[in-house]
């Protein structure tokens, strides 16, 4: 079972570029059916704002994998605590038809790693040492450690890869010399082995990058983004192969490190900011930290009650317009602000991730039709979030239907284009961001604003 789920996964990691060519986006006409609708029929319009039942909760078990980069680094703060991300990813050799011939003698080995850009909060810590060590994985990377906590110390070698380990200062690109036993067992891979890519991940599942612990939690540190398609690794060796008619041949093998897809596991600190009643203040965290959480049955009571006070049940509510707004405050550092503060959130809810318990965090299907996607608004510092479609599957719903897989979670979102053009939207799993929101007994505090008709029963 476990060999199946690493071909199937392998399979689908692999051929993400060209799946997402094939996705298209819904275009949401509210025009489409008016004409059967005689104008008797939809007797008003009006605009309900409720205050939002939104707690604050840590959102564990978040997905891993993602086609753009690995995370490696650490993020101090006296609020949110320590955020720590580290990172795994393929090693796959660019040829598909190599072969070392008899008894190759290796002279050196080394990675070039490319670091595409950081993450910093603090200008003093852009250039500041962190020293990371690489381990050999054990296990495949597959849909049994896809979850950001899923990987443990039993999935790679305790012994590094590398001569000593490395220090990364920032952006750019570090040779990293790597030890000769993990060079060897590159120069005994088989034709075979470069021929069929299944052969070759059995005999090298991927490595490892796992960041020093940090000391402190001074306000500083620094996340790093190593691009999937620059790090790379070469082999040098003596080529002989009498058949090829090749003797004491001076030869380079180069392998991709990152190709196609990475996952990052990440932990953060800001557990003690969940709250189930908070104040003036919500806290938003990226990756696994703390968010704003919305229960779908308290928000349908709520929902339910309006319509009952307001005496509409002998009508039918459509919501022509549902928009969640997140006021926050200009906090006095505008440079912090920029580089913390994610540019867009919305409201993820958590499916059921590769058929076990754990879930999978996916935004509503409400992103692919709506004008407004939780841009930030800087003029009226607030995120604003449509999310019409998902209010209306609350009204028309039983309150035997509302479970957890409904509550939201708001959380940053990012979106890839395809080759094709079409968007992409997911929760962000590789940028790191913070922010402090209004709370529920803030002045400007959360709300929804419910635009809707009523039509005859």
């Amino acid at each position: 079972m476990k060999m199946q789920a690493k071909t199937l996964f392998i399979s689908c990691l692999l051929s993400l570029t060209s799946v997402l060519a094939f996705l298209s986006c819904v275009e949401n006409d509210r025009a489409l059916g008016g004409d059967l609708l005689s104008e008797e029929s939809l007797l008003t319009v009006g605009v309900k704002t409720f205050d939002i039942p939104v707690s604050n909760r840590i959102s564990d078990s978040l997905q891993a994998g993602n086609t753009v980069t690995m995370l490696v680094g650490s993020m101090s703060d006296p609020v949110f605590g320590t955020a720590v991300s580290n990172a795994a990813t393929y090693v796959l050799p660019y040829s598909d038809s190599t072969d070392f011939g008899d008894n190759p003698r290796l002279t050196s080995a080394y990675m070039v790693l490319s670091v595409d850009s950081i993450s910093y909060i603090d200008n003093d810590r852009k250039g500041m040492h962190q020293r990371i060590h690489i381990y050999r994985l054990t296990s495949p990377l597959d849909s049994t450690i896809g979850l950001c906590n899923s990987l443990t110390s039993d999935d790679y070698s305790t012994e590094p890869v590398t001569v000593s380990d490395p220090v990364i200062y920032g952006e750019g690109e570090i040779r990293i010399d790597l030890t000769e036993s993990f060079a060897q067992e590159l120069l005994s891979i088989t034709p075979e082995e470069f021929e069929d890519v299944e052969l070759f991940l059995d005999k090298i599942p991927g490595l490892y990058i796992e960041l020093e612990p940090p000391i402190g939690h001074d306000g500083g540190g620094r996340m790093n983004y190593l691009n999937l398609d620059k790090s790379v690794i070469y082999v040098n060796y003596i080529l002989n192969d009498p058949d090829r008619g090749f003797t004491d041949l001076d030869t380079t093998e180069s392998f991709a490190f990152g190709y196609s897809s990475a996952f990052n596991y990440f932990s953060t600190g800001s557990d003690g900011l969940a709250d189930e009643n908070p104040g003036d203040t919500l806290y938003l965290e990226g990756l696994s930290g703390v968010k704003p959480h919305i229960k779908a049955s308290v928000l349908k009571d709520m929902i339910d009650n309006w319509i009952t006070e307001d005496a509409l049940e002998d009508y039918t509510v459509i919501v022509s317009r549902a928009e969640l707004k997140f006021p926050y405050e200009m906090p006095a550092d505008y440079e912090r602000f920029n580089r913390e503060f994610p540019s867009f959130i919305y409201a993820f809810t958590r499916d059921p991730y590769a058929g076990g318990t754990d879930s999978y965090y996916m935004p509503l299907d409400d992103i692919y039709t709506v004008n407004n996607r939780g841009e930030m608004n800087r003029a009226l510092r607030e995120y604003s979030l449509d999310i019409t479609s998902y209010v209306q599957k609350l009204i028309t719903s039983g309150k035997e239907d509302m479970n957890e897989s409904l509550d939201l979670w708001i959380a940053p979102l990012t979106y890839r284009t395809n080759q094709a053009d079409e968007v992409r939207y997911e929760i962000d799993n590789y940028n790191y961001s913070r922010a402090i929101l209004n709370g529920p007994s803030a002045d400007r505090k959360p709300t929804l604003t419910v635009t809707y008709g009523l039509m005859e029963k």
